[in-house]
Parts: C-alpha cells; structure tokens; sequence
C-alpha cells in the first residue's frame, strides 16, 4: 500500500511541475502549418502537385484534402493525356496562396480551436527575385484533428483580389475534377 501512495504522489508532483499537461495545441497547429509551408517553398511548384511531390505534403494534409489533391492530380496527367496539342496546366500559378506568384515568406499570426476543429491566421510575404515589388496578404487554414494530430483540411483565400482561384482549396480541386472528367 506503501508503494501505491508513493506512485500517487509521485505522479501529483510530475503533473503540477507540467510534465503530464497535454502539448499545446497552438503550437501542434503552427508546427503542421509550417511544415506544410516549409516543404511547399522548398519545391516552390505552381499547380497541382505532383504524386511526388503530394507524398512530401501527405503528412500535413487532412485525408480528405490528400484525396482530393491525388484526384486533381490524377484529372490533370488524363487531361494532357488526352490532346496531343500542349495544354497549358489545369491550375495556373501557385495552389496554396491566395498569390499568384506564391510566397517568400510566411508567418502564422493566431490559431482558434474549437474541439477537433481550428483556424489559423497565416501572413505571407512575396518578395521578387530583384529585391523590388512586395506584396503582403493573409490566408486562413482550418485544420482538423485525425488520428490525434493536427491536419491541414482546406484554405480560404483572403488575399485582396490576388487569387484567381476559387474561395477554397476544396473548391478550386473538387471543380478541377468535376469539370475536366
């Protein structure tokens, strides 16, 4: 009995020094985005992703996000597939920005969560190559929870008539998909 009192204290004084508080979800929710960001500057590819590069992007999408860029993915190597004229890409510019030209930079600002669900803020930056124009815009990524991680679901584009695409990720892929199927 001496011993079960002992590990009930014991475990008392781990969890007031903090060290069985669950992680902080803002920060779960700013380390998915920026891994995200990280790996997507890195290739710095404009439209759909390719199967290579949607296998780097994979561990941050949501599951119905990677399935639907796999679609659109898919749709895009059908649609060149099937002219035997060059066609320019199902998506022109950068997908995941409301940009464009995509950014340089990013910066997430403020995450809400409610349950298995948040919000976060993200500012980008684009800086051209000559050091001259730069724009400055806001995004916001909804995040789910799955599998106890956070997961990157859709992205609204906020940037101030700088997108060509629709209001939403899901929705620019699921009308690429739909339309040219």
């Amino acid at each position: 009995m001496k011993i079960l009192t002992r590990l009930a204290a014991l475990s008392a004084v781990a969890l007031a020094a903090g060290c069985g508080e669950p992680p902080d979800d803002t920060h779960l929710q700013e380390k998915v985005i920026s891994g995200f960001y990280q790996q997507h500057l890195k290739t710095h590819s404009p439209g759909i992703p390719s199967a290579d590069e949607l296998k780097q992007l994979q561990p941050f999408v949501s599951q119905a996000l990677f399935k639907l860029l796999s679609q659109a993915s898919e749709t895009e190597i059908k649609y060149h597939a099937a002219s035997t004229d060059p066609l320019p890409p199902l998506v022109d510019g950068d997908l995941f920005t409301s940009l464009f030209e995509g950014a340089t930079a990013y910066q997430v600002e403020s995450c809400e969560s409610e349950d298995a669900h948040a919000s976060c803020q993200v500012k980008f930056t684009y800086k051209s190559g000559n050091g001259g124009d730069e724009e400055k815009w806001k995004d916001k990524l909804m995040l789910v929870r799955e599998d106890k991680q956070w997961r990157i679901d859709d992205i609204e584009f906020l940037g101030s008539d700088q997108s060509s695409q629709r209001e939403y990720l899901t929705d620019t892929l699921s009308s690429i998909i739909s339309e040219f199927n």
